[in-house]
C-alpha cells in the first residue's frame, strides 16, 4: 500500500495520506513522500494549488510513535539521529509547506492531532467535516509542541485558546473549531471531498502569481508597520501588473465575462 496517494487534475494536486489502518499516522515514508511532493509543486508551473487530506475517515493521527515506526532509517528516513535533528527536518518541511508560493487547503475528516495538526494549520485554508476533531495532544505524551503549532495556533485562535489546547491536550470538535476560527468551513462528512476539491479547483483556476503575492502580504503583515505594509502592497501590485493573468482580468472585466486565468 502506498503511504501517500498523489493525483493531479486541472492544476490541482491532491495528496492523500494513505495509512488508514494507522489512522494515517506519518512514518518515514510519509515524510519523504511529502517532502518530494512539496518540491514538485513548488517547481512545477502546472501545479497551481495543493489539497491535503487523509484516507479512511481520518486526516492523520500525527507521527507514528509505534515501537517499530522509526527503525534503522529514523523517524524521517534520514537514518538514526537525535530528536533535535529529526524535529528540525520535520519543522523545515512544514515551513516549506507554509511558505509554498501557491494556495493550499487541508480537508480534515476525523482526527487531526499532534504534528498533523501542524500540517493542517500550515495550509492556507481548512475545510472540516462535522465529525472532525483537532488536538494538540503533545502534553498527554509528556512532549512540547512541534509542527509549527507554537506559531500557528495562537495566530489562528489567540494565545488563551492556544494555551487551553496545548496545556490540556483536549480535542476540539469541528463546530467549536469553526467558532474559534481554527477552520474556514464545516460540512457533512459525505460532502467533504467534493467541497474541498471544488475549492481547490477554484484556487487552481485563479491568477497564480497574484495569489502568491497576496499570500506573502497576509502572512507577513503582522510583522510590518502600516507604512511598510502599503509599500509592500505597491511592490506586489507592480509585479502583478506584469502578468498575463492581470491583462486577462482587465480584458474579461471590459467584456463582461468570467476571466480565464492560466497562471502566468
Amino acid at each position: 500500500m502506498e503511504a501517500t496517494i498523489v493525483e493531479r487534475h486541472d492544476g490541482l494536486v491532491t495528496v492523500t495520506f494513505n495509512r488508514p489502518h494507522k489512522k494515517n499516522a506519518l512514518n518515514a515514508t510519509s515524510w519523504q513522500e511529502l517532502d518530494q511532493i512539496i518540491d514538485e509543486v513548488t517547481a512545477n508551473p502546472a501545479d497551481r494549488a495543493l489539497l491535503i487530506t487523509g484516507a479512511g475517515g481520518n486526516f492523520s493521527s500525527g507521527a507514528d510513535l509505534s515501537g517499530s515506526a522509526s527503525g534503522a532509517g529514523g523517524v524521517t528516513g534520514h537514518g538514526p539521529q537525535s530528536i533535535l535533528y529529526e524535529m528540525r527536518t520535520v519543522g523545515e518541511l512544514i515551513n516549506r509547506l507554509h511558505r509554498l508560493p501557491k494556495p493550499t487547503i487541508a480537508a480534515v475528516d476525523g482526527v487531526a492531532v499532534g504534528v498533523a495538526l501542524g500540517i493542517a494549520l500550515a495550509c492556507d485554508l481548512i475545510v472540516a467535516s462535522d465529525r472532525a476533531r483537532f488536538g494538540a495532544v503533545f502534553v498527554k505524551r509528556g512532549l512540547a509542541l512541534d509542527g509549527g503549532s507554537s506559531w500557528t495556533l495562537p495566530r489562528h485562535i489567540g494565545p488563551r485558546r492556544a494555551k487551553q489546547m496545548a496545556f490540556l491536550g483536549d480535542f476540539v470538535p469541528a463546530e467549536q473549531a469553526l467558532d474559534w476560527g481554527l477552520v474556514n468551513e464545516v460540512v457533512p462528512a459525505d460532502e467533504l471531498p467534493e467541497t474541498a476539491a471544488a475549492l481547490g479547483r477554484r484556487l487552481a483556476g485563479g491568477p497564480t502569481t497574484a495569489i502568491s503575492l497576496i499570500k506573502r502580504l497576509l502572512d507577513g503583515g503582522d510583522t510590518l508597520t502600516f507604512e511598510q505594509a502599503v509599500e509592500e502592497e505597491a511592490r506586489a501590485q507592480h509585479i502583478a501588473y506584469t502578468t498575463r493573468d492581470m491583462a486577462e482580468g482587465i480584458q474579461s472585466f471590459r467584456e463582461r465575462r468570467e476571466p480565464k486565468f492560466t497562471g502566468v
